[in-house]
């Protein structure tokens, strides 16, 4: 695979899902990253950090209510969620590795792994991709037995921005604080292309867009893609990437 074929992956599959909501847009997306990165699980949840319940799990393969359960329990000892759930993470970040919180022969060890994912055959390589901030924490995980390189995360990322809006109610808003160049940007980097290739789509300089990037970084207060996607979504001033008007 190419970064070319990567980019025009991650656009086909925000388009296909643009249209989808609740446990279709869910079940979709995992199995289209699931299929992408070759995952033995792929799963959605929701957390609500105020009572620490599950209200919504999504999964590619049918899960005993049991295996939930004891998911749930131990969600709070997770290396992944452990600083999230104690309010020490900020979320949404990229995505994140659980080799990137724990050596792989501690991960091993861990009484989450040994318990729950080795007796169900879960590989023991695990990512999680947040689509949702607390209190309500959503998020999507993907597992398999081999570790997901450099690449893959960057898909990961790239697709990220366009499940956050999906996954966020998106007031109204009487007016936008973003000039109409502005929007564009961020459109482009909503559809997970990078500043070269937004300047391109646009026929702009590379620094143009770096310039418009910071304007729009000082108006809404953020300071990365998916706090600035997230951001704009909530103002009402972007529409789910992905769609266009027909």
């Amino acid at each position: 695979m190419t970064q070319h074929s990567d980019q025009s992956w991650v656009r086909a599959t925000a388009a296909e899902v643009s249209a989808l909501r609740g446990r279709p847009l869910a079940d979709a997306a995992i199995a289209a990253i699931g299929g992408r990165l070759g995952t033995d699980l792929a799963t959605y949840a929701e957390l609500d950090l105020a009572t620490l319940r599950l209200p919504d799990l999504a999964a590619d393969r049918p899960v005993e209510r049991a295996l939930l359960r004891q998911m749930h329990d131990r969600l709070t000892a997770h290396p992944l969620f452990a600083a999230t759930v104690r309010g020490s993470r900020p979320y949404p970040g990229p995505p994140l590795q659980v080799t990137d919180v724990l050596p792989e022969r501690q991960w091993r060890q861990h009484a989450v792994y040994r318990e729950i994912h080795a007796p169900q055959g879960i590989g023991a390589h695990t990512v999680a991709l947040v689509v949702g901030s607390p209190p309500l924490l959503s998020w999507y995980q993907f597992n398999r037995d081999r570790a997901f390189d450099a690449r893959e995360m960057d898909l990961l990322e790239r697709i990220q921005p366009a499940l956050i809006a999906l996954h966020r109610p998106r007031p109204a808003s009487d007016s936008a604080p973003l000039t109409a160049r502005e929007v564009e940007v961020v459109r482009g980097i909503a559809d997970g292309l990078t500043v070269p290739a937004t300047a391109r789509r646009l026929g702009l300089a590379a620094g143009t867009v770096r310039k418009h990037l910071e304007n729009v970084h000082r108006k809404l207060g953020t300071s990365g893609p998916v706090a600035t996607v997230m951001r704009a979504v909530e103002l009402g001033i972007l529409e789910v990437p992905g769609r266009r008007p027909t």
